[in-house]
């Protein structure tokens, strides 16, 4: 948007249209219009009401965004969380629209403020409902180098390379036929343009004319802190015990049941997860990168082969870490490579109680 200009009056006209709208339906009710002509004309009413009061929203988000109110607070976010919440969201409304949505889940953990991120995922999928008449769309990302990408594919119309830049220009809306009361005030994509750049992240477009659009959004991927180091001469100095010790520290999970809810507490202690499938090399691949902590089901770690691949990376000095089973009963006969180093955990998982198992494991191992 041009440097200076209102906001308020760029949407001057279209503002009017559903205050327009009330006026003449209010004056039908006066004439005593009844039965179903009157059911209709308040329904009509509550429509006109709700277009005005979303595009007023829409002014006032987008202005806080351009005067700077909104402020970006990143922190470790999982993207399975994310991703699980959007499809909950949405899947009754695409299934209303009859067309597809799949939702690709992941486990990467990005750098960044959920509630943005989730608002502006839900504004490109907002616009892939609203242009798509036929076939899907998908959610789903990409890793990239230090990154992570998310996309929003959809089978719409697809937008022409001359206009690509246009539509995150607030008030510009491309002539491409929408559902009947889905026509907007042109603010979602500059909106959700700002919400990235607040971000921190890029959000960009590749669509061709009659192929479909795909919407994506880059955003950083989380990075452990150092483990801080003691003052010169062996004294602590002046460091403060962190009050997220686990922050930084590899974490491996074995997938399982409870693998989803493992992985979203260990995110939100800061820690830095690796989650593989249950099975021998996967487990052996884990387990030569090091990781201060596995956990795993009891049953699934004893099927993959895990006391021979832990038994086997030890001799290999290729990891010197702590192991937590979920079980409540403790082997027969406890494998060399466990000694010391075993610990169990009884479901159901209590938040505080893995916590305190897994400081006090590795602390231990």
């Amino acid at each position: 948007m041009a440097p200076g200009r209102s906001l308020l009056l760029g949407a001057e006209h279209q503002l009017r249209q559903p205050f327009n709208a009330i006026s003449l339906l209010i004056g039908e009710l006066s004439q005593g219009v009844s039965g179903r002509d009157r059911d209709a004309v308040i329904e009509d009413l509550r429509y006109a009401l709700r277009l005005s009061s979303s595009w007023l929203d829409s002014l006032v988000e987008l202005e806080k965004v351009g005067q700077g109110q909104i402020a970006s607070q990143p922190h470790n976010l999982l993207l399975s969380d994310l991703l699980a919440r959007l499809q909950d969201h949405y899947v009754q409304r695409f299934a209303e629209l009859k067309l597809r949505f799949r939702v690709v889940r992941s486990h990467q953990i990005v750098r960044a403020d959920g509630a943005l991120v989730q608002r502006i995922l839900a504004i490109l999928l907002d616009n892939a409902a609203k242009f798509t008449h036929q076939g899907g769309v998908l959610l789903g990302c990409r890793r990239q180098e230090g990154a992570v990408r998310l996309e929003v594919w959809d089978t719409g119309p697809g937008i022409a390379a001359d206009m690509q830049e246009r539509v995150f220009e607030p008030f510009f809306r491309l002539e491409n036929e929408v559902r009947p009361r889905e026509r907007g005030l042109g603010l979602g994509l500059p909106l959700a343009q700002g919400l990235a750049a607040l971000s921190g992240a890029e959000i960009g477009l590749t669509s061709r004319p009659g192929g479909g659009s795909c919407f994506h959004l880059t955003l950083p991927t989380a990075v452990p802190r150092p483990a801080p180091r003691a003052a010169e001469g062996g004294g602590s100095g002046d460091y403060n015990v962190s009050t997220n010790p686990l922050e930084g520290t590899r974490v491996l999970v074995v997938d399982c049941e409870d693998a989803d809810m493992l992985c979203q507490h260990f995110a939100l202690w800061g820690a830095v997860i690796d989650r593989v499938p249950a099975g021998r090399a996967a487990l052996a691949d884990g387990l030569a990168a090091g990781p201060a902590l596995l956990i795993s089901e009891q049953d699934t770690f004893v099927a993959c082969g895990g006391w021979s691949v832990m038994a086997a990376a030890q001799r290999g000095q290729m990891a010197d870490t702590a192991l937590i089973l979920l079980g409540e009963q403790r082997p027969e006969s406890e494998p060399k490579a466990a000694k010391g180093r075993l610990h169990l955990l009884a479901r159901p998982v209590k938040p505080a109680r893995l916590r305190a198992l897994s400081l006090f494991a590795i602390s231990t191992r």
